[in-house]
């Protein structure tokens, strides 16, 4: 080949990749930009994050008192089939002690 062509060729790429390289840049300013313009539209028309965090959950109080008493006659129809419990095979006793156990842990 020529020296010309070869000069020419290598003028081509520099060029083709200038132009890639100037639209790659272009292309990620206006993402950027686009981006930012959504995240300031979805904070102002929600209000801020901080305070949708914030916010706590509250329980009536017969809600509240229902589910302590729903508990407490759990826990004493246990303690009433102690008779039952011990007929039960040893491994369902471990296995029924543990979950209730959990039960009350999570409480």
């Amino acid at each position: 080949m020529d020296d010309s062509v070869r000069r020419g060729f290598m003028a081509a790429f520099a060029v083709s990749g200038g132009v890639v390289f100037l639209a790659m840049h272009a292309h990620n300013r206006l993402l950027s930009d686009f981006i930012n313009k959504i995240e300031f539209q979805t904070k102002t028309s929600t209000g801020s994050s901080k305070d949708v965090a914030t916010k706590k959950v509250r329980f009536a109080e017969s809600k509240v008192e229902k589910y302590y008493e729903k508990k407490h006659r759990r826990e004493a129809a246990f303690r009433n089939n102690c008779e039952s419990f011990e007929a039960m095979p040893q491994n369902r006793q471990v296995l029924y002690k543990g979950i209730m156990q959990n039960r009350n842990r999570m409480v």
